[in-house]
């Protein structure tokens, strides 16, 4: 008997044992590129530390971690965001990149799924916030969209 069908019967096997038709975890860690872009996220949903978010647009980098992370549930999935740019009475510049619900295990065929890919976007929102006198005129949230191939993994710290 080969590994690979090995755990499968183990897998199967505990699922049986449980009374579970299938077992599922959220991923935590997402890795994104794109043309001359790349993303990558760590959840501490799952573990120790703080969440990570890395933008890389050619040269420029930024990085933001614990509250600087916005996240917001939608029926796309989750858009999580950080602010990459704040200039006070002139704008506010967010990244922002959507992740799609996924699910990870063991499926109802006891096959262990420990990775899946998808597409995303990643959104560059301009908010136009000028010191005049009045309402702005005009796009107030200009995007700019990227195409994005990504990766969902569940990962684990261990000390």
């Amino acid at each position: 008997m080969s590994v690979k069908t090995l755990s499968a019967t183990m897998a199967t096997l505990l699922l049986a044992l449980s009374g579970a038709q299938a077992q599922a975890d959220t991923p935590n860690y997402y890795e994104c590129k794109g043309d001359n872009i790349s993303v990558s996220f760590y959840d501490k949903s799952y573990g120790i530390g703080s969440s990570q978010l890395n933008f890389a647009f050619g040269n420029k980098k930024y990085t933001a971690d614990g509250k600087g992370i916005e996240s917001k549930a939608t029926t796309l999935g989750t858009v999580t965001s950080t602010t990459i740019k704040f200039m006070p009475d002139v704008e506010i510049k967010k990244a922002s990149f959507i992740i799609p619900t996924i699910n990870l295990g063991v499926n109802s065929l006891g096959e262990v799924v420990s990775e899946a890919k998808f597409t995303s976007q990643l959104a560059i929102t301009t908010i136009a916030t000028p010191f005049i006198g009045g309402p702005y005129i005009g796009v107030v949230n200009s995007s700019k969209y990227f195409d994005l191939t990504c990766k969902a993994s569940l990962i684990f710290i261990h000390f």
